[in-house]
């Protein structure tokens, strides 16, 4: 996950690091580039308004407030990066009963101790990287989980007390229903049902769609086809988050500098909708055309081409594939490997027992 720029301090440590580092991680990066003069802090952006200027030009009014003093200032740029993430609005899904239910319920999003849950009997909705990181650290606490979920197999698992279940179908107060009709009573909840991509700060004149978890009309996944120096950093997942930032950053710095010329939003549209097909023809449903997985390679190839940069090693490929390996093996035991990289092509991987 380093940025190619700025390598990790330790390169013999864990693969696997605590927020706290990638925190530190990231301080360290902006500290490096001397970047915090060009940042202000405690700011919200509130309005962002598209405008042509008489000789037909774009720009943009981005209206924002400081938290500290409450005064707000409009002022105007030239291009508009979209960095808000998408992951603080989670995704609530609608199930049947749900009000009658008495216990604690969260999503995710304000998960935070798993001390609060010593002795009761957890249903844990969703089974990706946060449903499953969540059900560990609560099994060490918890009397019982049920981890429910769709997913066509059930996860590997040593944890004695975590047991799989289909999704919630409804809810009768303390007791659960999932799909295959198996109840359960329940004393907390908690929703690992993903976010939702959210843009309220946009103006209405700004044509942005995220039905069912998709973002249109995207080209690239990153340059919208109507405003092309309006960029959306960040919408695919299952990918390498850092290093992909950097590939996009520097496809950004293509167009505004004049070295990517952008299609017509026509032809961005239709190759668009071409390559949309052919996902949907694949059985990819609208909601995951964002998760990358294997498709995330030949995305940095082509942005990194097109830049004129360099592109993700093939080594980087071969130990993400072995991580995903390791995780179907047995989703508690696949942090616990190291991977060290030899050369562009090979890399060593030793299992080490947490402490």
């Amino acid at each position: 996950m380093a940025i190619p720029d700025f390598p990790f301090k330790n390169p013999d440590g864990p693969s696997f690091v605590h927020h706290s580092m990638i925190r530190e991680y990231l301080t360290s990066y902006a500290k490096h580039f001397n970047l915090y003069p060009y940042i202000k802090f405690n700011t919200l952006v509130k309005h962002v308004e598209p405008e042509t200027t008489r000789n037909g030009q774009m720009l943009w009014t981005v209206t924002y407030e400081s938290l500290e003093t409450k005064v707000q200032v409009t002022k105007t740029f030239d291009a508009v990066v979209l960095c808000n993430g998408h992951y603080s609005v989670g995704r609530i899904p609608r199930i049947s009963g749900i009000e009658s239910f008495r216990g604690r319920c969260v999503h995710s999003h304000q998960y935070r101790m798993p001390e609060i849950y010593a002795g009761k009997k957890v249903c844990i909705l969703g089974a990706s990287w946060s449903g499953i990181d969540i059900a560990m650290e609560v099994s060490q606490y918890a009397n019982k989980i049920y981890l429910s979920h769709n997913l066509p197999e059930q996860l590997d698992s040593t944890l004695s007390n975590v047991e799989q279940r289909p999704g919630v179908e409804s809810v009768r107060g303390n007791i659960f229903i999932f799909r295959d009709g198996s109840t359960a009573e329940v004393d907390d909840f908690i929703y690992c049902t993903g976010y939702e991509f959210t843009y309220p700060f946009m103006s209405a004149k700004v044509e942005i769609r995220t039905d069912d978890d998709h973002v249109e009309p995207i080209y690239k996944h990153l340059v919208h086809m109507d405003y092309t120096n309006l960029f959306f950093m960040g919408l695919p997942a299952l990918v390498i988050p850092f290093p992909m930032f950097h590939v996009q950053a520097q496809y950004v710095l293509g167009i505004l500098e004049g070295r990517i010329k952008l299609p017509s939003s026509q032809q961005m549209r239709e190759e668009y909708k071409i390559e949309k097909k052919s996902l949907l023809d694949q059985g990819i449903p609208l909601r995951h055309i964002n998760k990358f997985k294997d498709r995330q390679w030949a995305y940095y190839d082509d942005l990194a081409t097109a830049a004129n940069v360099i592109g993700f090693q093939p080594v980087i490929k071969k130990i993400m594939d072995h991580v995903f390996q390791m995780r179907d093996v047995d989703f508690t035991t696949y942090k616990n490997y190291q991977y060290r990289i030899i050369d562009s092509e090979n890399f060593s991987v030793s299992y080490c027992k947490p402490c």
